[in-house]
C-alpha cells in the first residue's frame, strides 16, 4: 500500500471515530449513565470523568469496538471511588487493565489464556500508536462561536478574533476601582492570549460547561474562587437566565457600584446572554500530529510495562503539557487541521435544585481576594503591561486591608 492510500486510510478512520463519538452522546446509554451518576453522586467532576471515558475509548478503538463493555466495566469503577471502596491509585490500575484487556481483544489476542510478554506489547504497542501517534487533544467553545470557527479556523492572537476584549476589560477596571478583583475571572489579566487545548478528556467537559470561562464566572455567585467546581454556584452552566441575572445584581450591589455603573453591567450582561444562551456544548478534536504531540519516544521516554504505560500516558507523566506552556498553541488552527464534536446539553442529566448567592463579605475577603492575584502573578510572562501595574495596586490594597482585618481580629481575642 502507497503513502497516499495509507493517509486516506486514516481519515477513514478519524471519520469513523468521530461517528462513533456523535452517535455514543446521542445515545439514550451514554444519557442514562450520567443521570446515574449524578443522582448518586452529585458531583460534577465525576460527570466530566465519564464523559473524558466516551472520548477516551474512541480514540483508543476508533471503530468503536468494545464500547459499551468499557463503559459498564468503567463505570463500575468510578462507582466504587465515589463510594471510596478503592483509593484513586488502585482505580487507576484497574483502568489500565481494562484498557488492556479491550484493547487486547479488539486485536485478537486470547485473554482466556496466559498472555505472553509478545502479546503484552503488541498491546501496549496499540495503545500508544492510537492514543499518541494518531491521538488527539481538544479545544472546548461556545456554540455562538461554532459557524466562524468552522469557516475561519482557531485564532490565537486576539486582534485578529472577531470578539475584542476592550470591553470587558472596561468592565474588569470599573470593578478593580472599587476593591474587587476578578468579576470575570482571570480572562482579563492576560487577554485570552493563544488557543488553549487540553490533552486530559476527563477534563474537556469542565473545559466546555465554563466556556468561555470569563462569562461563567462572570455570572457566578463564587467571584473568589481561584476555579469553580460548585455547580450550584454557576447558573451558566444550565442556562438559568433568571440566576444568572440575579448573580449580576448581588454583584454589583455587593460592589456598591453606582445606579448608572450598575446599569452599564447589566447592559453588559443582557447583550452577553443573548450570545451565549445556547446549551449547545461544542469541543474540536486537534490532532497530536499537527501540534508535534504526536512523539511516542516524548510520551513514554522511557521503557515501561504495560499497564504502567498507560497510567503513565493518560496521565501525562512526561509532563508535556504544562499549564499555560506546553497546552498553548500560538497561530492559526485552519478548518482543516480539526473536526467538531458536540456534547450533550447539560440539562439532560443534571437538575440543581437551587443556587446559592453571594454575600458582601463573602465578595470582599481580602485574603480570598489575594489569593487570586498571587496565582495571577504566577502566569506574569502572560500579562499585558497595564494589567500588571493594575494587579500591583490592588495586591498592596489587599495586603493592607487583611492586615487590618487581622489586627481587627487580634484585638477581639
Amino acid at each position: 500500500m502507497n503513502i497516499k492510500n495509507k493517509f486516506h486510510e486514516r481519515i477513514s478512520d478519524e471519520e469513523v471515530m468521530l461517528s462513533n463519538i456523535e452517535k455514543s452522546f446521542s445515545s439514550g446509554f451514554v444519557i442514562e449513565i450520567l443521570k446515574r451518576i449524578w443522582e448518586e453522586s452529585h458531583n460534577i467532576n465525576y460527570i466530566g470523568k465519564i464523559i473524558g471515558e466516551v472520548y477516551t475509548i474512541n480514540i483508543i478503538n476508533k471503530n468503536g469496538y468494545g464500547f459499551e463493555t468499557y463503559m459498564r466495566e468503567i463505570v463500575s469503577l468510578y462507582r466504587k471511588l465515589i463510594k471510596k471502596q478503592i483509593s484513586p491509585e488502585r482505580f487507576n490500575l484497574e483502568k489500565s487493565k481494562l484498557i488492556s484487556i479491550t484493547i487486547a481483544k479488539k486485536i485478537g489476542i486470547d485473554t482466556n489464556r496466559e498472555v505472553t510478554n509478545e502479546d503484552l506489547e503488541k498491546i501496549k504497542s496499540y495503545f500508544l500508536r492510537e492514543y499518541v501517534q494518531n491521538g488527539y487533544v481538544s479545544h472546548s467553545f461556545p456554540d455562538t462561536y461554532r459557524e466562524s470557527i468552522m469557516s475561519d479556523g482557531l485564532v490565537s492572537e486576539v486582534e485578529d478574533r472577531k470578539d475584542k476584549p476592550q470591553e470587558i476589560q472596561e468592565i474588569q477596571d470599573m470593578f478593580m476601582s472599587k476593591g474587587i478583583v476578578a468579576p470575570l475571572g482571570g480572562y482579563p489579566f492576560y487577554d485570552g492570549h493563544g488557543i488553549y487545548f487540553e490533552h486530559d478528556f476527563l477534563k474537556v467537559f469542565h473545559h466546555a460547561i465554563y466556556s468561555p470561562e470569563w462569562f461563567t464566572w462572570f455570572t457566578s455567585s463564587n467571584h473568589i474562587m481561584i476555579s469553580h467546581n460548585d455547580i450550584e454556584s454557576t447558573p451558566a452552566v444550565l442556562r438559568n437566565e433568571e440566576a444568572c441575572r440575579r448573580n449580576i445584581y448581588d454583584l454589583c450591589q455587593n460592589a456598591e457600584l453606582s445606579d448608572e455603573e450598575t446599569k452599564k453591567v447589566i447592559d453588559f450582561f443582557n447583550k452577553n446572554y443573548e450570545k451565549f444562551k445556547s446549551p449547545k456544548l461544542s469541543t474540536a478534536l486537534i490532532s497530536k500530529k499537527k501540534l508535534g504531540k504526536n512523539d511516542i519516544s516524548k510520551a513514554l521516554p522511557q521503557d515501561m510495562d504495560l499497564l504502567s504505560t498507560i497510567t503513565y500516558v493518560l496521565s501525562d507523566g512526561a509532563k508535556e503539557y504544562v499549564e499555560h506552556q506546553g497546552n498553548v498553541y500560538i497561530g492559526r488552527l485552519a478548518p482543516k487541521d480539526f473536526k467538531v464534536t458536540s456534547i450533550p446539553e447539560v440539562s439532560k442529566y443534571i437538575k440543581v435544585e437551587r443556587y446559592t448567592r453571594e454575600t458582601k463579605e463573602h465578595l470582599r475577603n481580602p485574603s480570598s481576594n489575594l489569593r487570586i492575584i498571587n496565582n495571577a502573578e504566577k502566569n506574569r510572562s502572560r500579562m499585558n503591561p497595564i494589567m500588571e501595574r493594575k494587579v500591583q495596586m490592588a495586591k498592596k490594597i489587599l495586603e493592607e486591608q487583611e492586615k487590618k482585618l487581622q489586627e481587627q481580629e487580634r484585638l477581639s481575642r
